[in-house]
């Protein structure tokens, strides 16, 4: 049955539809946060996949966003690191199914530039991110890119795949051509940093050492390392890493940092090292790393909680960085 429907003398013919379906989601609407229920997104157009969300990850950014200390799109709904099973995919997806269990790299081509045109999407200036410029996984349901869904291994934990971002973001400092006969550092004492150590082991590179800029404040021998590999930028890290560094040795830089940092070139110039400025290495070589159990993520993990619990968890995650707390929105394994 259709109505028919006058508007500024134009007749426009709408099918009556039933109402959509709604989910829980974690929303930030202006400086608000909370959990309400919404629409359920729906296919966005013939290469997306709609995925329900089993398990997400709270990581800083997702703080950042919640602060309003980077602009979103607004109403968003938070979230980025998150594994779930496909619900349902565009006419022109190939290679998934409905059922099937995933996880997704969160970075967006815009598939338009000449970068993506050329087969480099990793090199897209336009790209957008889940969870900051458009709906994230901090929900029962999320729409995304089919390009970007990844398909799991038979046996990989709900919570192994959720870990699956920042493990490739870890793998993105072995493209600085580490030698495992060098000498690292690793700067700053937190999940990220322990993540980082397990996958530096498993690729030989067993000389590193985790420096924690409070706890061991004013430890760190001049020149004492072939390469030094940032994980928090406070105000004293650039200098800190300067000094650490032999002369002619690399600083990589690794942290998601969002505001200006101050760098004074006098306590580089000497030094002459290279920066390295590292973002994403492999998904696929990341999902390898957990499901044959090569890295242990269990014990970087605070706990498992349902959307409402996000007060206490937002809040002692800004507290710690130690462990990652994870939401349960769609149902675990």
């Amino acid at each position: 049955m259709f109505q028919t429907v006058v508007t500024r003398g134009v007749f426009a013919v709408h099918a009556k539809r039933p109402p959509r379906a709604r989910m829980k989601a974690l929303l930030k609407e202006g400086s608000r946060v909370s959990v309400q229920m919404m629409p359920r997104p729906e296919l966005a157009d013939s290469r997306s996949a709609i995925v329900r969300v089993t398990m997400a990850g709270l990581c800083r950014t997702d703080l950042y966003a919640a602060e309003g200390k980077i602009k979103v799109c607004d109403p968003l709904v938070l979230g980025h690191e998150f594994s779930g099973v496909v619900e349902e995919i565009g006419s022109e997806v190939e290679g998934l199914k409905a059922g099937q269990r995933v996880t997704v790299n969160p970075v967006l081509p815009c598939r338009k530039c000449k970068y993506c045109l050329d087969n480099n999407s990793a090199g897209c200036q336009n790209s957008t991110f889940l969870g900051v410029d458009r709906c994230g996984c901090f929900a029962e349901f999320v729409c995304v890119p089919a390009a970007q869904v990844l398909p799991l291994p038979e046996g990989m934990s709900d919570l192994a795949a959720a870990y699956t971002e920042p493990v490739a973001a870890s793998l993105a400092v072995l493209k600085a051509n580490l030698d495992a006969s060098q000498k690292g550092l690793i700067y700053g004492n937190n999940r990220f940093s322990h993540l980082l150590k397990q996958i530096l082991h498993v690729k030989n590179l067993t000389n590193v050492t985790i420096y924690d800029p409070v706890a061991d404040a004013g430890g760190l021998d001049e020149g004492g390392f072939d390469y030094v590999i940032e994980t928090f930028m406070g105000a004293d890290t650039l200098s800190d890493l300067a000094g650490a560094v032999r002369p002619g040795g690399k600083i990589i830089l690794k942290s998601r940092q969002y505001e200006p940092v101050a760098l004074k070139m006098t306590e580089l110039l000497k030094k002459e090292p290279v920066l390295h400025v590292c973002n994403y290495g492999s998904f696929e070589d990341a999902i390898d790393l957990l499901a044959t159990g090569k890295i242990a993520v269990d014990e970087l993990v605070d706990g498992i909680y349902e959307l409402e619990d996000f007060p206490r968890v937002l809040d002692a995650a800004k507290q710690r960085e130690s462990l990652k707390p994870f939401f349960a929105p769609g149902g675990n394994r």
